[in-house]
């Protein structure tokens, strides 16, 4: 009997220390917030090359990851990592011609967070694609003025062409900052993946739908 009871609190312990572990995990999920989404941004940077050694995006390959200074800085100004969006493009058109700040645009995007323990890939918190990879002959692409968007968006869409597809990394700064905003934490570091789909200059009206 002693040994059958010792058997069960053995087992009863475990099973209270998984579920701890677990529920800690979970907790813990945003711990740090701030620190970890810096050191992610500045690890990404790395990857870039910056300075001289980062390719423009007019010179960026598919794959090649490169950076952009956002449009509201002084581009003959000394910026640190958090003043830039980091960009990697994923499918690059033929297209020529970008957005201005003033235009109305046309984008199927996603939203992410930077990756944790429970979410590997970055936990998703807006998005408007209704598949699980970008696929233009289902989804439905969202308008936008090109302003309206956060600084790391904006500046991206400006280099953009119809019909690229880009991921982009946008440090808190060039995004929402000290703000929670919606199910975004404040501090954080947003993964975007946008594809341009249409573009209209001021004055003018995207299609209809």
């Amino acid at each position: 009997m002693k040994r059958l009871s010792a058997i069960f609190f053995t087992l009863l312990t475990v099973v209270i220390l998984t579920v701890s572990c677990s529920e800690t995990k979970e907790a813990d999920d945003h711990a740090n917030w701030n620190a970890r989404n810096r050191e992610y941004i500045d690890n990404i940077a790395s990857q870039c090359g910056g300075g001289s050694g980062s390719v423009t995006p007019e010179e960026a390959a598919e794959g090649q990851l490169f950076r952009i200074l956002s449009y509201k800085l002084d581009p003959e100004k000394e910026w640190d990592n958090q003043s830039y969006v980091y960009c990697r493009v994923i499918t690059k058109s033929a297209d020529t011609l970008s957005p201005r700040s003033t235009d109305s645009v046309r984008i199927n995007y996603r939203v992410r967070l930077i990756p944790t323990d429970n979410y590997p890939d970055g936990q998703v918190v807006d998005q408007s694609f209704k598949t699980a990879t970008l696929d233009p002959s289902v989804n439905i692409p969202s308008s936008f003025c090109v302003s309206g968007l956060v600084d790391g968006v904006s500046t991206a869409l400006m280099y953009m062409h119809r019909g690229d597809f880009w991921r982009l990394y946008i440090p808190q700064e060039l995004a929402y900052g000290d703000q929670d905003k919606s199910s975004i934490p404040a501090y954080s570091t947003i993964i975007f993946d946008v594809n341009l789909t249409e573009m209209a200059r001021t004055g003018q009206s995207l299609s209809p739908r």
